[in-house]
């Protein structure tokens, strides 16, 4: 403070301290602080010890001439909050710019995501927390930041090989290799740069170590990658200037996947086993996966795509297909991203998606590598991107169901979360201990859900925000369908805007049947009613429900020989708060009357007999008495 080192000097007030930097601006719980001082055995008075310790710290921080000590460590009812606010903390900057050159990475912007990896590497000074002795919590957080430094190192070595700065990055690779004996990535990135560099000596001598020490310690041999990158150094490969395309080492842009992923076993192996099973016919292989808004595709995919890094050894590459705005991106875009991503100039790219569709083709015809095209508006936004080669896989995600791909196409769908699973995720983001304390109350937080992780992941970081609060709190909130999306909306996420987001991208005629089936509630609707309320033909109508089917938020169930048009809980409250396209006749409570012999015709009414005779059906609709 004011350039002095105010560190405390006790051990225990230090673990204090650093617990309380861990969760800077959260509130921690005092059973947190016990957990971490003393386990499972605390002491009979660890309640007034943490107190005591407490007391310390703010002594310690205290800035005697502003007089406000007492400030620095709040008290809360269930702990203690140390409020840094505006104050500069290292790991968060330091997470800041690795999130910002991870996105640079993947956008295919190379020089731009190393230099912030760069910078996000120079803050660090030593281990983390290495004069504090760690309880079970504050290991944890020490061996997630420890993580997060050596992705980032792997990252930005990455980058660097990318951008040909073999030479220069030889010592630093070296060292990382002692430094992490057992460390596959380290010693793949010191081959390729060694044998770049003419080293074919020092890229085997890289391999036998690594080799020796896999055996010694864990009894394994190394990766097909690796093998295979050792195979080629033998064999005198030269990747430093290959024949076709130009490309600068293998890219690999995959975000990182998830933590908290649960479940999904089915789904998981079957595009695994298709991604690496070859078909019937020689070509790429593609594998869709579809499901409505939410479900978490993207996820599941990247989870398939991290898995099998080792077996595409020329690199992952992944595109979003749709714009920050929603909008769908032209195909040429894409494949200028893809193109510049693989070590094209892109001010050289031509124009024309033919051209561009032709030169990543040749490309992609000898290489082995995996494709992610992520939230597809269908078949047509994905057929340009297609690669050439029969060593070569492609992942689709999509909102839709893709028909007319070429070659041996896999579909996979994707349906809500399975009770059990959407605990466990829970339990995953708010802490197995508290879903443990109130299990039924877990249970009817998952059930508000209705099978959406992304809703889950959304009320969990809540729930983790509040942790005086009780489980049972979120639960009986979510009861209430009038705020049940503001609940479920985080400030990572707006669910409600989600959802009508991914709905915003149908015809409008579309999101105009889907906001009138919202406003109805809990009501039966049939093509024949939407038809009447909205002025519209019967064929009209059935073309937007099928749409809305095909998109995943409407499903037709023959209910007394007709058909019942439903949509998730969740969709129809957000699109009957948001009165997307609402216009005319109402299905939600008020009936415009068409008949000649009332003489409040074509004006609203609402008296029941005219909405009872509307909902059931009678279209022979006549004014109540009341009228």
């Amino acid at each position: 403070m004011n350039g002095e080192l105010r560190t405390p000097s006790a051990p225990m007030a230090r673990r204090v301290l650093a617990l309380l930097l861990a969760h800077a601006d959260r509130v921690v719980p005092m059973e947190l602080l016990i957990d971490e001082l003393w386990g499972e055995e605390p002491p009979k008075k660890a309640r007034k010890t943490v107190q005591t310790y407490i007391y310390q710290l703010r002594k310690a921080l205290c800035d005697e001439g502003s007089g406000q000590s007492q400030e620095l460590v709040e008290t809360h009812p269930h702990g203690y909050r140390l409020p840094l606010q505006d104050c500069r903390l290292d790991v968060r900057e330091f997470q800041n710019l690795l999130r910002e050159g991870r996105e640079a990475l993947t956008r295919g912007r190379a020089s731009e995501g190393a230099a912030l990896l760069r910078r996000g590497l120079e803050l660090w000074r030593g281990a983390p927390m290495e004069d504090v002795e760690s309880g079970p919590l504050l290991a944890a957080q020490t061996a997630r930041l420890e993580r997060l430094k050596i992705q980032a190192l792997e990252q930005r070595i990455a980058a660097d090989l990318a951008l040909g700065g073999n030479q220069s990055l030889l010592e630093e690779i070296r060292d990382l290799t002692h430094q992490y004996p057992l460390h596959e990535e380290f010693c793949a990135q010191l081959m390729t740069a060694a044998k770049r560099c003419g080293q074919r000596g020092e890229a085997l001598s890289a391999y036998a170590r690594l080799r020796r020490a896999m055996a010694e310690q864990l009894g394994l041999e190394p990766s097909t990658r690796l093998r295979e990158l050792q195979e080629r150094v033998l064999a005198g490969h030269d990747e430093q200037t290959p024949a076709r395309a130009g490309a600068a080492g293998a890219p690999f842009q995959l975000p990182p996947a998830i933590g908290d992923f649960v479940g999904r076993r089915d789904e998981l192996e079957r595009i695994e086993r298709a991604v690496r099973e070859t078909g019937p016919v020689p070509g790429v292989r593609i594998v869709t996966v579809t499901g409505a808004p939410g479900m978490g595709k993207t996820q599941i995919a990247l989870q398939v795509a991290h898995r099998l890094r080792k077996d595409f050894p020329d690199g992952q590459l992944k595109a979003s297909l749709h714009m920050e705005d929603g909008t769908a991106q032209p195909p040429a875009e894409t494949l200028k991203e893809l193109l510049a991503a693989v070590g094209h100039d892109r001010r050289s790219l031509p124009e024309r998606t033919d051209d561009l569709a032709r030169m990543f083709r040749s490309w992609a015809a000898d290489r082995r590598f995996l494709l992610l095209l992520d939230d597809a508006a269908g078949s047509e936004a994905v057929l340009p991107l297609l690669p050439a080669g029969v060593d070569n896989a492609v992942i689709v995600t999509s909102r839709w169901r893709m028909i007319g791909l070429p070659g041996a196409v896999t579909s996979v769908e994707v349906g809500l979360l399975p009770e059990a699973d959407g605990r466990r995720l829970l339990a995953q983001v708010v802490g197995a201990d508290r879903t443990a304390r109130e299990p039924e109350a877990a249970a009817a937080i998952v059930a508000g859900c209705e099978g959406m992780p992304t809703a889950i992941r959304a009320i969990g970081s809540r729930i983790t925000a509040w942790p005086g609060h009780s489980l049972a709190d979120f639960a009986a909130r979510l009861k209430d369908e009038g705020g049940r999306l503001e609940e479920l909306s985080s400030p990572h996420l707006d669910v409600r805007r989600y959802l009508v987001g991914a709905a915003d991208r149908l015809p409008y005629a579309a999101r105009e049947v889907l906001a009138e089936i919202s406003s109805a509630g809990d009501a039966d609707v049939t093509v024949t009613d939407l038809a009447h309320v909205l002025h519209r033909s019967v064929p009209s109508i059935e073309h937007s429900v099928e749409l809305l089917t095909a998109h995943r938020v409407l499903t037709p169930v023959v209910q007394n020989g007709s058909h019942v048009l439903r949509i998730p809980p969740l969709m129809r409250l957000a699109f009957a708060r948001d009165g997307h396209s609402r216009t005319g006749d109402s299905l939600a409570g008020e009936v415009t009357i068409h008949d000649s012999r009332c003489p409040y015709a074509a004006q609203v009414c609402s008296c029941p007999l005219a909405l009872g005779a509307h909902r059931s059906g009678n279209r022979q609709l006549r004014a109540a008495p009341a009228c």
